[in-house]
């Protein structure tokens, strides 16, 4: 082979190799190359719990990160908050929709992210962003029976355990997390249970797993034994 085509061949090559670089670079910044991690969570008994929030913080920070700004949609339906259990990322609102045909009056317990108004049968209302993370409890003030938690989170990695206990994020970056597995009737002072872990090619290939210390205890009865549909100021 003569020394010009060797440079040629050595000239496209180089090219190339540019080109998969320029490329994987713009597959990953906009989220299009992502790495999926799995996760189970099991119950202190040892057996897979659905329903459990996990959430994965990158401890270098959440810059570049997709930012989730749409609307958290809860029903009230059968004078229940549906679902029960939600997650949200920060600066998200929430979106109550009253599927009942009585009057709700919507209220959260306390915190930084606060609210309280009354909605028809019907009707929607949309919050303020929730901007502060924190555990939200919600009530009616029309049927005190109905109670729903909110986790507002400050990061874009974040869903509920399926039936068979496992929760999957495509992440933009492998790297060290704390990992936090969420819920409200978890059996200690925080309602949570966390680790830092490394993400590497290794763990990609297997489900982690996340066995809870503390036991689950039962979510409040949603019902009343005395039927009403609303009290006369409303």
């Amino acid at each position: 082979m003569s020394n010009s085509v060797q440079s040629l061949n050595n000239i496209v090559e180089f090219e190339l190799n540019k080109l998969v670089l320029l490329l994987s670079g713009i597959l990953a910044s906009s989220g299009a190359w992502a790495e999926r991690f799995s996760t189970q969570v099991f119950n202190h008994q040892g057996q897979p719990q659905d329903n459990i929030v996990v959430y994965l913080a990158p401890t270098s920070g959440i810059d570049g990160l997709p930012i989730n700004d749409q609307s958290l949609v809860i029903d009230q339906k059968g004078k229940k908050f549906a679902p029960y259990l939600s997650v949200m990322q920060k600066g998200q609102p929430i979106k109550f929709s009253n599927q009942d045909d009585i009057t709700h009056h919507i209220y959260s317990v306390s915190g930084e992210n606060r609210f309280e108004f009354k909605l028809k049968a019907g009707n929607t209302k949309t919050t303020e962003p929730m901007h502060s993370t924190e555990e939200i409890a919600m009530g009616c003030n029309v049927h005190d029976w109905m109670s729903g938690y909110t986790l507002v989170v400050d990061t874009p990695y974040f869903g509920k355990t399926d039936d068979k206990g496992v929760v999957s994020f495509d992440l933009a970056k492998l790297g060290e997390y704390r990992i936090t597995a969420w819920h409200p009737q978890l059996d200690n002072d925080e309602h949570e249970q966390s680790q830092l872990i490394v993400i590497d090619a290794n763990m990609l290939d297997n489900v982690h797993q996340i066995k809870l210390v503390n036991e689950l205890m039962p979510i409040p009865l949603q019902e009343s034994e005395e039927e009403f549909d609303f009290l006369e100021e409303y």
